[in-house]
C-alpha cells in the first residue's frame, strides 16, 4: 500500500484509532529486551495477578473526582478512550471497583460525545463500552439511556462488498479489528446468534488470509501479499481481535484457529515478545508492550498456553517480557513504558492490564482467579454469604469451599461473585471457581476459615 508521507502506516493507525477502542499499537520501533528467565526456572504463566493489580491501581490514581481521565493534549477536558478502557482494565483486575464505577458513570453521561465518529456511531467505541459495562454489571441495554447494544447492530452494513461490516466508517485502518471487537462485546451481550450476527462473522471469516493472519482490512492496497517492511499484509494486532472475536462467538473453525495459532507463533520476535508487524526473516518486528498483550489475550482465547516452549525465545518468555515493561518502583509504580517514550504510558498500561489479568475480550473472560474474599471466617453450620473478587468470574459453573461446593452463588459481573458458604469442618478452605477454561488456582486471597 501506499505509505503516507511523512510517517508510516503504524503511525498513521495509532492516530485515527486512537479515539477508538482498545486502542492499535502503532507508534516507534525501539525494541524492548526482557529480564532473562533462569532456564531452571518455570515460565511465567497467566495471570499475573499482581502486576496486574499494579497497572490498575496506577490506573485507577489516574481517574479525577469527576470520574474521567483528563486530556494531556486539552486541559480541563476527559480523554474517553482512555476513561473507557481503564474501566475495562479495572473491573478485569479487580481493583478499586469504586473508581471504576465513577469512570463508568461519567461515560453514561457522555455516551454520545464518545461513540461519535465522523458523525456516526462507532462500532469500536460501542463494543468497548458494553464490555465496560458487563464487566461492571451494568446492562448494556440500558446505559445512560440508551441501548447499546441496538447502537451497534445498527451500524452493521447491509449490502455492498462489505456486507456484515460494522460500521459506515472507512475500514482501511480497522475494519478486522472493531469486527473482532465487536462480536465480543455482542457474545458478552447474550447476542450469539441471528442474521446480524451470522453476516458479521462470515464478513471477518473471509478476511483471513492464506497464512493464518489478518490485515486491517483487506483491500488493493493492503492485500494478505503485502511486505511487513513496508507496513503491509497480515499484522498480529487485527489478527489477535479477528481471533477474540469469532472465539467469543464461537465461530472459528479447528481450521482457521490452527492457521492463526501458526502464524501468531511465526510472528513472535526473538525477545519472547510481538510488534505490530510480525517478526519475518527481513524485518524484525518491534516488542511493544501493547501489540504483546493482544496476544496474550489472542493466545488465551485459543487455548495455548504462553509459558510453553512454543513460546520461549532462548530465555525470553511472552508473559516475562510483557512485565519487563512495567515500572517496579518510584514515581509512576505499577504503569508500563512504551518503547522510545518517556515515562509512564496510559495506552500501554491499560492495554497490558487485562492480559496480566489473564481477561481476552471473548465472552469468556479468561482463566478464572480469585484474590479476595469478604468475609474470611464463618461458623461450621454454613450459611454465610460470602463476596468472591478475582478476575475471568463471568461464566462460572461452580464455587467450591475446598472440596464442597457452595449452597448458592451469584454471578454480579466478571470479577465478583456473591456465594452462600456450605457446612463444613473447622479450619482453612480454598474458595475456587470453575468456568470452561478451568479452575482458578489456589492463592492467598481466596482463604476461608470455618469456626467452631
Amino acid at each position: 500500500m501506499t505509505v503516507h508521507p511523512s510517517t508510516s502506516r503504524r503511525s498513521t493507525l495509532g492516530r485515527i484509532f486512537a479515539s477508538g477502542a482498545l486502542a492499535l499499537v502503532l507508534a516507534t520501533s525501539a525494541v524492548a529486551v526482557a529480564t532473562p528467565a533462569s532456564a531452571a526456572s518455570p515460565a511465567p504463566s497467566l495471570p499475573q495477578v499482581s502486576a496486574a493489580q499494579a497497572g490498575a491501581n496506577w490506573l485507577a490514581s489516574q481517574i479525577t473526582s469527576g470520574g474521567y481521565i483528563a486530556s494531556t493534549t486539552t486541559p480541563g477536558t476527559a480523554n474517553l478512550d482512555a476513561t473507557a478502557n481503564a474501566v475495562f482494565a479495572l473491573a478485569t483486575a479487580g481493583v478499586d471497583t469504586a473508581q471504576a464505577t465513577s469512570a463508568l458513570e461519567y461515560l453514561e453521561a457522555h455516551v454520545d460525545d464518545y461513540v461519535t465518529v465522523s458523525s456516526a456511531d462507532g462500532p469500536g467505541q460501542l463494543a468497548l463500552l458494553i464490555l465496560d459495562a458487563q464487566a461492571l454489571g451494568v446492562p448494556p441495554t440500558s446505559f445512560g439511556g440508551t441501548d447499546l447494544v441496538t447502537r451497534l447492530l445498527a451500524t452493521q452494513r447491509t449490502s455492498g462488498t462489505d456486507t456484515g461490516l460494522f460500521g459506515t466508517q472507512d475500514p482501511t485502518y480497522d475494519g478486522a479489528y472493531r469486527q473482532g471487537l465487536s462480536l465480543a462485546a455482542l457474545a458478552a451481550a447474550g447476542v450469539t446468534s441471528g442474521a446480524a450476527v451470522t453476516s458479521a462473522e462470515s464478513w471477518l471469516t473471509a478476511q483471513q488470509c492464506p497464512d493464518g493472519g489478518w490485515t486491517s482490512y483487506v483491500n488493493s492496497s493492503n492485500p494478505c501479499t503485502g511486505k511487513p517492511a513496508d507496513y503491509e499484509g497480515p499484522d498480529t494486532n487485527s489478527t489477535a481481535l479477528a481471533v477474540q472475536g469469532l472465539e467469543a462467538q464461537r465461530a472459528l473453525s479447528a481450521t482457521a484457529a490452527q492457521s492463526a495459532t501458526k502464524f501468531l507463533t511465526k510472528a513472535e520476535d526473538a525477545d519472547g515478545g510481538w510488534g505490530y508487524e510480525p517478526n519475518t526473516v527481513k524485518t524484525r518486528g518491534s516488542t511493544d508492550p501493547d501489540s504483546t498483550a493482544l496476544v496474550l489475550q489472542a493466545l488465551v482465547s485459543l487455548g495455548a498456553l504462553p509459558s510453553s516452549k512454543n513460546f520461549t525465545k532462548g530465555h525470553h518468555t511472552p508473559v516475562a517480557t510483557l512485565e519487563s515493561f512495567q515500572i517496579a518502583s518510584g514515581e509512576g509504580a505499577g504503569a508500563l513504558v512504551y518503547p522510545g517514550v518517556s515515562g509512564p504510558n496510559l495506552l500501554a498500561t491499560y492495554q497490558a492490564v487485562p492480559a496480566l489479568a489473564g481477561v481476552t475480550v471473548a465472552e469468556n473472560l479468561g482463566s478464572p482467579a480469585v484474590t479476595a474474599v469478604s468475609p474470611k471466617h464463618g461458623p461450621t453450620a454454613g450459611g454465610t454469604t460470602v463476596h468472591l473478587k478475582g478476575t475471568g468470574l463471568l461464566e462460572a459453573e461452580a464455587v467450591t469451599f475446598g472440596s464442597t461446593p457452595a449452597t448458592s452463588f451469584t454471578i454480579t459481573s466478571s470479577t465478583a461473585i456473591t456465594a452462600v458458604a456450605p457446612a463444613g469442618a473447622a479450619g482453612t478452605v480454598d474458595v475456587r471457581v470453575t468456568t470452561p477454561t478451568g479452575t482458578s488456582p489456589v492463592a492467598a486471597g481466596d482463604e476461608y476459615t470455618y469456626k467452631a
